[in-house]
């Protein structure tokens, strides 16, 4: 075979290998603890914990990450974004130390095999810390699955052993099983022979199969505090002398509550500390047999799995190390801990998202105007102007078309997030920065997320700034914030890790390729070929250029259709017709622009320039110019040489002020001329931030002035 071809053939196990190495992961970051694929039908698992310390405990359940659960803190000490992770949940309330870690590896189904650990530490030793840990498995789609122990009412001593089969994935396994040093809460008693028929084993795991909706399986907290009330109810009426410890009231007792459940509860009574593992099998051995499933998961527990987890903790270091090199620039243990959990919490932040999403596409006539003066509404604002030109003073006016939100998809889509417990959906103001920092830990990651957006771009270039996707995650917005509108804009902040992407490849061209050290073909299950494959090849770059260009470019154009601005008829004058406004503000806010609260003109008028979005449009321009130029597309990077260079006039003939010595918004004043916005702030610096002044720009010793001065921006 020649090297040639070797390639080709790398090339394409590599893209099999690296999709498969992202196929299972903690793609549900709305949750201290859930795993699923990369796939709209997936087996889904979650963790939830509450007290019974006493009979209010379930006033402390957790599983949906929440402001208001009062932690004292939780994130990833560790997370690679692919194959480990390692949390730490202190939840003062419950006075425990939750801790989760997560390890990937080969296994013979789709995405692997997985595990993970989950241990508890008391926070105060001489306080009780008695709890009811619930780790549930489900199904999301079609599949079946099923208990392969015998079931019994008192629970189940051992390992718990599930076995199911969707069509996806194939025949699959789960294995659970708990360190010997585990202890149960106190029993109390002691009871009557009339309770026996409602106490349960505390050293064994009640195992409940049940039945939730297609769907709705994300809804399994409702169901497990239904369950858990109601149960609780009945005890407390008819066993009340003597009461009942809280460990038997809220505890569910073993069976099965549906025919052909697609979600199965596993509950553990446990005092801190405590540990359990939980191992999934890609594809479970044939016969499907306890015993079978149990030898071939034990490289997934116990000291096999402790080895796994210390062998990622080391390789994690040392990459972070590698990459950062923290230690040699002269921070401390504790900045580069700090450090590790920003990356960390960033990787484990990443999720999976399907579903419907709502918008409102309204019909207005896109070669009007659309401006209601006496409406500040944020959806009240003139739209479209297919010309590129800029609407003169004889453009039409045109009534708002009535509210028609409506939900469309389902779409997916694969990326980061802003905040677990707050706004755990996508947001495209924020992407652009995850990225540039998870493209620098691992290039590949940071590819498939910026051509999940992409694909998330229509065919007119807008894309929604707010990627809320199914009922999950509607769940965690206010109504009035879900519906998207196609005329708003979000800064196209995803160019920034296509600049960064192409940077890295420069930098990397000529000094490496597939080849291993020892002449042969890198394996292309090495995690440094995985990482890094965009990187050793170049023609596997240029084809992923010229595979997310056309979608770039429609998202370009439609921010010159849409958000442009008026230079004629206020005495402004420029060299060039490069003039922006966001759209979408209401009263003082401008959501549009990511920068919500940030003080622009007094009063919205059409006759608004925002500074900020012409230095978004001109790095726009200059990333496409440099990746056109990469995959030979001559013609449009002389175009965008040229809007390039138009941007900067503006920037200079409007945008100056010479007398505040800084880059302002623009407005119309009382008398109906041009005036400037002077907010000496973090917009004055966006030409200097998105790069677009020159080291001789005169502009540019004021403007690093301003930065430095600690009465304005600069932190004293």
């Amino acid at each position: 075979m020649s090297a040639a071809t070797s390639t080709l053939a790398l090339n394409d196990q590599g893209a099999s290998i690296h999709n498969n190495s992202l196929h299972w992961g903690t793609y549900r970051p709305n949750l201290y603890f859930g795993t699923r694929s990369r796939s709209p039908h997936t087996i889904m698992t979650g963790l939830a914990w509450h007290s019974v310390n006493d009979l209010a405990g379930l006033e402390q359940f957790r599983h949906s990450c929440e402001q208001g659960d009062r932690l004292d803190g939780y994130g990833w000490n560790r997370h690679d974004g692919r194959t480990f992770g390692d949390q730490e949940i202190r939840d003062a309330p419950n006075n425990v130390i939750i801790k989760t870690e997560f390890v990937k590896v080969e296994g013979a189904g789709p995405g692997g095999d997985w595990a993970v650990r989950i241990s508890g530490q008391p926070i105060n030793p001489d306080a009780p810390a008695d709890l009811s840990m619930i780790f549930y498995i489900g199904i999301e789609g079609e599949g079946s699955m099923h208990l392969l122990n015998d079931a019994h009412p008192q629970g189940i001593t051992g390992e718990v052993v599930l076995a199911g089969s969707t069509p996806a994935q194939g025949d699959f396994a789960f294995v659970v099983s708990g360190d010997p040093s585990n202890e149960a809460p106190q029993r109390g008693g002691p009871y009557p022979p009339s309770y026996d028929t409602i106490l349960t084993d505390l050293q064994a795991t009640a195992v409940v199969g049940a039945k939730i909706d297609s769907g709705k399986l994300w809804t399994i907290k409702d169901f497990l505090l239904q369950s858990l009330v109601q149960r609780a109810r009945v005890l407390l009426q008819n066993y009340q002398k003597p009461m009942l410890e809280p460990v038997h009231v809220l505890r569910f007792p073993s069976g099965f509550e549906a025919q052909d459940p697609n979600v199965f509860i596993l509950q553990k009574g446990l005092k801190a500390p405590f540990s359990f593992d939980v191992a999934f099998l890609s594809r479970a051995p044939k016969g499907k047999d306890l015993k079978s499933v149990v030898a071939k998961a034990l490289h997934l527990s116990g000291s096999p799995l402790t080895k796994l987890i210390k062998e990622r903790e080391i390789a994690f270091d040392q990459k972070f190390d590698h990459l950062f090199g923290l230690s040699s620039k002269g921070f401390g243990q504790a900045q580069i801990d700090f450090a590790k959990w920003c990356l960390s919490s960033m990787n484990g932040g990443i999720g999976y998202f399907h579903g419907t999403w709502m918008v409102d596409r309204a019909e207005v006539d896109t070669d009007s105007e659309f401006f209601d003066e006496e409406d500040d509404d944020e959806a009240a604002d003139d739209y479209f102007d297919t010309s590129f030109g800029r609407a003169g003073a004889g453009a039409q006016k045109q009534v708002k078309a009535p509210p028609a939100p409506a939900l469309e998809g389902p779409v997916e889509l694969f990326t980061a997030t802003p905040s677990r417990p707050f706004f755990p959906r996508g947001f495209l103001w924020d992407e652009g920065f995850h990225l540039q920092l998870i493209g620098k830990w691992d290039n590949e990651l940071s590819l498939d997320i910026i051509e999940s957006w992409a694909n998330r771009i229509e065919n007119n270039g807008w894309v929604a700034r707010e990627q809320i996707l199914g009922d999950e995650a509607r769940s965690k917005v206010p109504s009035e914030f879900v519906t998207q509108y196609p005329h708003h804009a979000n800064p196209p902040t995803l160019i920034l890790p296509v600049w960064e992407f192409v940077e890295r490849l420069m930098h990397e061209s000529g000094k490496v390729s597939i080849g291993a050290p020892n002449g042969g073909i890198m394996a292309s299950n090495d995690p440094s070929y995985l990482t890094r494959r965009h990187l050793l090849d170049q023609d596997l770059a240029m084809n992923y250029l010229k595979r997310i260009y056309p979608k770039f470019k429609l998202q370009y154009e439609w921010f010159r259709k849409t958000q442009w601005g008026e230079i004629e008829g206020y005495g402004r004058t420029s060299r060039s017709n490069e003039a922006y406004r966001w759209r979408g503000r209401k009263g003082v806010h401008t959501l549009t622009s990511g920068l919500d609260d940030y003080p622009r003109a007094a009063e919205p008028n059409t006759g608004e320039l925002h500074v900020d979005l012409l230095s978004w449009v001109g790095f726009f321009a200059k990333t496409l110019q440099r990746v056109a130029e990469e995959i030979g597309y001559k013609d449009d990077a002389a175009m965008y040489a040229k809007h390039y260079q138009d941007i900067l006039y503006s920037l200079e003939d409007m945008h100056w002020s010479e007398a505040a010595k800084c880059f302002c918004d623009l407005t119309v004043g009382a008398h109906g001329k041009s005036t400037f916005v002077v907010h000496k702030g973090y917009v004055s610096l966006f030409p200097l931030l998105l790069g677009l002044l020159k080291p001789d720009a005169p502009q540019l010793g004021a403007t690093l002035d301003l930065m430095r001065d600690e009465e304005h921006i600069w932190t004293p």
